[in-house]
C-alpha cells in the first residue's frame, strides 16, 4: 500500500469522528455513516443522510413508513425518507458529500440511493428543487434528480428542476446536466446535454431541444411604505420576452436561508413583514415557454419607514 493510499485511509478513519462532531452540533450524529475509499483510492463522504440546514415556515419529514413529523433545523433525512414544504416554507438540505438541495414552497421530495453505482438520488414528487452539486471526478459518479419523465444526471453544477403537468422543466445555471428518458441510466449516446444558461422542457415524447435562457432582469429602484405592516417595493427594468418575474429575499448570499419570495406579471415586486436588515435579493424572469432564466443578485440594506406616533 502506498504512502498516499495509507494517508487517505487514515483520514477516512478519522472522518467519522469529525462528521459526528459537526452533525452532533445540529443533533444529527446518530445516522452519520463512515466515509469510504472509492475506485480511485479517494476518500469519499457518504451523501446520506442529509441534514436540514435552514428552515423557514412549516415543513414536514416523511419517514420510510410514511409517518409525518414536523421538520426542525438539524434533523436528518435518510434513505427512503422525504420532505414536504407548506405553501410559505423554504428548506435547504445539506448532503454528506457537500451537495445542497433547496425546496421552495409546496414541494415534496424523497431521498434514495441508486444501488448499482451508489448514486444519491432526489425524487421529485411535487413542486421544485434547486440543486448545488459538488464537482464529480468520474462520469459514472453522478448526483441524480428523478422526475416522472426521466433522470437528470450531473457531476457538478447549479440547476433547477420542477414538475409541470405532463413534463419536467430543467434550467441549468452553471455546469452541465445529462438528460435521459426513463428511470435507468442509458448509454451516453442517448443523452441530451444541457449546458449552463440553457433550459429544457423535458417531455415523455418528442425531441429534447435545449434553448437559451432569458438574461437576469435589472433592479432599477426601490421604495417603502409606513404602517403596522411596512411594504417593500422593488422595481425592475422590463425585460424583453419576459412573461413573469420572480424575486427571492435571503439572509445569506448562498440563498440557503430564503425568507420570502414573490411572483409578478409586472416588473414590480412587493414584500411585507420583513424586519430591518441586510438582505440578498435574487431576481429572475420566465419566458413564454415557462422556463425561468438566469438570476441577478443584489445586496440591499432594507430599513422600513417607522410610522409616526399620533
Amino acid at each position: 500500500m502506498s504512502t498516499m493510499t495509507l494517508s487517505r485511509n487514515c483520514l477516512c478513519r478519522a472522518l467519522p469522528l469529525l462528521l459526528i462532531m459537526v452533525a452532533g452540533a445540529a443533533g444529527a450524529a446518530a445516522n452519520v455513516r463512515s466515509p469510504y475509499i472509492d475506485a480511485d483510492s479517494s476518500c469519499r463522504a457518504q451523501p446520506l443522510p442529509a441534514v436540514v440546514q435552514h428552515l423557514t415556515g412549516e415543513a414536514w419529514k416523511i419517514d420510510r413508513k410514511g409517518t409525518v413529523t414536523s421538520l426542525r433545523d438539524g434533523m436528518t433525512i435518510d434513505e427512503h425518507e422525504g420532505v414536504k414544504t407548506s405553501a410559505s416554507a423554504f428548506v435547504s438540505l445539506l448532503l454528506g458529500d457537500g451537495s445542497r438541495v433547496v425546496l421552495p414552497s409546496s414541494s415534496q421530495v424523497r431521498l434514495q440511493m441508486e444501488k448499482t453505482l451508489s448514486i444519491p438520488q432526489v425524487v421529485i414528487e411535487q413542486g421544485q428543487v434547486e440543486a448545488y452539486v459538488i464537482k464529480r471526478v468520474s462520469d459514472h459518479d453522478r448526483f441524480q434528480i428523478v422526475t416522472p419523465v426521466g433522470v437528470l444526471g450531473v457531476r457538478g453544477t447549479h440547476f433547477r428542476v420542477r414538475n409541470d403537468a405532463e413534463q419536467s422543466v430543467l434550467e441549468v445555471l452553471d455546469g452541465q446536466v445529462a438528460v435521459n428518458r426513463g428511470m435507468k441510466a442509458k448509454p451516453a449516446a442517448s443523452e441530451v446535454k444541457v449546458d449552463a444558461r440553457q433550459g429544457l422542457l423535458f417531455k415523455k415524447q418528442g425531441d429534447l431541444k435545449p434553448v437559451t435562457l432569458l438574461a437576469a432582469p435589472k433592479l432599477v429602484g426601490q421604495d417603502g411604505q409606513q404602517g403596522d405592516a411596512p411594504i417593500w417595493n422593488l422595481y425592475l427594468r422590463p425585460l424583453p420576452g419576459a412573461r413573469r418575474y420572480r424575486a427571492q429575499v435571503a439572509a445569506d448570499k448562498a440563498f440557503m436561508d430564503i425568507k420570502q419570495e414573490n411572483f409578478s406579471s409586472a416588473p414590480k415586486m412587493s414584500f411585507t413583514g420583513l424586519k430591518a436588515s441586510f438582505y440578498h435579493v435574487r431576481l429572475s424572469a420566465y419566458d413564454e415557454n415557462g422556463l425561468e432564466g438566469e438570476t441577478g443578485v443584489y445586496d440591499i440594506f432594507y430599513h422600513p419607514p417607522v410610522a409616526q406616533a399620533r
